[in-house]
């Protein structure tokens, strides 16, 4: 058990951390620094590193967490649990929707050399990192203080 918390932990801090400093820092440096032409591809190649470790930690989260409900707490869990497991699907859904639809869109207008393309979809992108960088952050609360919450 206590390894699948640890990876759970791990997981969870790639991925709100790379949101968090994606999001707070490089964002806000990129655009005061450096024009769309140049921004929209580093951008892109931020995200190319970034998500496969995105990947990683969905699928090591859901397997842990439910690893963990399962077998730690044998299928009951506090309201907070449930919660944090409900938040956690949800940032998986809008996480995969941005990589089928707005990350696939900037990568193409990207590659074509439209920029003024692929600037829409890299705002909605910053839209989605932001709503899951929330949720990311509520959940991380849950788990560490749900018990004492709720």
């Amino acid at each position: 058990m206590t390894i699948a918390i640890a990876l759970h932990l791990l997981a969870a801090i790639i991925w709100v951390g790379g949101m968090f400093f994606a999001h707070m820092a490089l964002r806000p440096a990129a655009n005061a620094l450096l024009e769309p032409p140049l921004r929209l591809p580093l951008m892109r190649r931020v995200f190319a590193g970034f998500f496969p470790w995105v990947w990683a930690s969905v699928a090591i989260l859901l397997v842990t967490g439910y690893w963990i409900f399962l077998v730690a707490f044998q299928g009951k869990a506090g309201l907070h649990v449930h919660i944090m497991s409900g938040l956690g699907l949800v940032m998986a859904a809008i996480f995969a929707y941005l990589w089928f639809a707005p990350y696939r869109r900037l990568g193409r207008a990207v590659d074509a050399g439209d920029i003024p393309a692929a600037a829409p979809h890299l705002a909605m992108i910053r839209r989605l990192i932001a709503t899951n960088l929330v949720l990311g952050l509520v959940t991380s609360v849950l788990g560490g203080t749900g018990r004492y919450l709720l």
